[in-house]
Parts: structure tokens; C-alpha cells; sequence
């Protein structure tokens, strides 16, 4: 790890230190019990639970099968409320207000500090009544990720980041570079290939195809969390809606790991693009996306 005066950059160059945050550490101490909240109000009474009205259609443009439910609109009420309470200036942009106002995501921008919040990540497993979907909250100031939680429910897992401060897992550090780097045909991890373009998935290399051969979490909160675990080394996304990744970038970053666009550059919540590469360690990233595509430009 890098100290905490000088922390590093996913594209290769230093990145701002910490300044005084617009949310104080006292708060910030708070954001867990939030969501603990909107899950023991929410979400987990409906786990296995949900019945024909909990459920319906939330098709977009690039994805006509997406639904919501009521734990996710229900949760997502609960921390909003909870998170204005701890930090009354600074706003928060849940998934599911910008599903019903899309032009939320444009004035970010322009803000020093927000919120981000996933109510319920990987819906449709929630609805399916499996256990691996999470709850997701990242602080964006200055246009970095400052702080992020990522709690699954079900098994009660979570995983807290502070920019300059390092990343934990239940309670316990997380730090990739404490162990050997693997060497690239030791790599192993999955694809999200729902949203991943046919011409894209053409470019893969038999050596990708090999080193991504796990099944897909289809959920982002369980699928960072399990590059903390250690239970992958790899994952691939085409789609970077910010809620999705801003936890788990500055979660992967202060672990170790990289989270990068397919050139290289570092990712960012408040841009736009498609293609997101993350290591668990950011020691093999570099060997990854050549195993993946090579040359290619993507």
C-alpha cells in the first residue's frame, strides 16, 4: 500500500491526498448502521419473501429484462433519509431516482460532494431468492470516490473503504500486495457478458477465454467482494453505471488492485464510456488485459 499522503493513481500517476472531507469521520462511522437499517426494514423481510406486486418492469434502452421491486425503492427511501441526516449538504443520488429522472446523473458534475446508492445490487437474484446481492454506497467529492461500503445482507459481509486508509473486510485489512504476484495462467476470474457486445466478445483471445471462465455473479457488489476474498482475481465489464462501481473501485484500489478502462485509464465515476477491467491485484493488470485482448483496441 501506498502511504496515506500519497496515494496512487489506477493510471499510473499520483493522486490527490486526502483533504478534509465535506462528511465528517463521525458520520461517516454511521453509513453502516444506515444500511443496516434499510436492510432490516426493507429488504431482508422480503428476501424469499416478494409476492406478484413487490416486482415489476424497469426496462431501459440496454436492458429491456430489468425489474425493481419494492425493497429496492423502499431501501433506497430509507438511506437517502438516513445519509441527509448524517451530511444535510451533501445530496445523494440513488439508482433508482435517476431510473425516474436520468437527468440526476448529468449535474454531478458540478457538485463538490454526493452520495451514490445501490439499494439492491443484483435484483435479479434478489428476486430469484438467492443470496448474493448487496447494498452499495460510495462518497464522490472532488470527482474521486472518498469513502465506500459494500454490505451483503444475507450473509452478513462487509466490506469499508477510506481513500488513504486502506480497505476491510470484516474487520480484517485487506492488502493484495502482501502475498506473491500470481503469474498470469494462474489468474482466474468471469465476464459479465450480458451487456457485452458481440463484436467485443469476438476480440477476446483463447487465453482470456480461459483465465475468465468462472460464472458471473451478476452482481457487482458480490463480484467485488469476492476479488477481496480472493475467490477471483479477474473481472470484466462492459457496462459502468456508477453506482455499480464507485464502491468497489475505491475498494479495490486501497486492497491493492486496479480499476481500469480497457486503455488503461483510470476509472471515474462521473465519466461516461464502456469497459472496465478489474484486478484484485494491481501488479497482474497489465498481464490480463493483454491476455484478454491482446492488441486490440476496444
Amino acid at each position: 500500500m501506498q502511504p496515506d499522503d500519497a496515494t496512487s493513481d489506477a493510471a499510473g500517476g499520483p493522486a490527490p491526498g486526502p483533504a478534509a472531507s465535506a462528511v465528517p469521520d463521525a458520520a461517516l462511522d454511521q453509513v453502516l448502521s444506515v444500511l443496516r437499517d434499510a436492510g432490516e426494514r426493507a429488504i431482508l423481510p422480503r428476501w424469499q419473501s416478494l409476492v406478484g406486486g413487490d416486482v415489476r418492469s424497469k426496462a431501459t434502452r440496454d436492458d429491456p429484462d430489468d425489474v425493481v421491486t419494492v425493497a429496492d425503492l423502499e431501501a433506497e427511501q430509507i438511506i437517502t433519509a438516513g445519509l441527509l441526516d448524517l451530511a444535510p449538504s451533501v445530496p445523494v443520488i440513488g439508482e433508482e431516482a435517476v431510473a425516474a429522472d436520468p437527468g440526476l446523473l448529468a449535474g454531478t458534475g458540478d457538485l463538490a460532494a454526493y452520495w451514490l446508492v445501490d439499494p439492491v445490487d443484483g435484483t435479479r437474484n434478489f428476486v430469484e431468492g438467492s443470496p448474493d446481492f448487496g447494498v452499495m454506497v460510495a462518497l464522490v467529492e472532488g470527482g474521486l470516490v472518498t469513502a465506500s461500503w459494500i454490505w451483503l445482507p444475507v450473509r452478513d459481509v462487509v466490506a469499508t473503504a477510506r481513500r488513504g486508509q486502506g480497505t476491510w473486510l470484516d474487520g480484517r485489512r485487506v492488502d493484495a500486495s502482501d502475498s506473491e504476484v500470481r503469474a498470469t495462467g494462474d489468474l482466474r476470474g468471469w465476464v459479465a457478458r450480458t451487456f457485452l457486445p458481440a463484436d467485443v466478445a469476438a476480440l477476446i483471445r483463447p487465453e482470456g477465454e480461459a483465465m475468465l471462465d468462472q460464472r458471473p455473479p451478476r452482481s457487482a457488489a458480490v463480484g467485488y467482494v469476492g476479488l477481496l476474498e480472493g475467490t477471483s482475481d479477474v473481472a470484466l465489464f462492459w457496462r459502468t453505471h456508477p453506482w455499480d462501481h464507485a464502491p468497489g473501485s475505491l475498494l479495490a484500489e486501497e486492497a491493492g488492485g486496479a480499476v481500469r478502462r480497457l486503455d488503461a485509464t483510470a476509472y471515474r465515476p462521473g465519466q461516461t464510456g464502456s469497459g472496465l477491467l478489474v484486478t484484485r491485484d494491481a501488479r497482474t493488470w497489465d498481464a490480463a488485459r493483454d491476455a484478454t485482448f491482446g492488441d486490440a483496441q476496444v
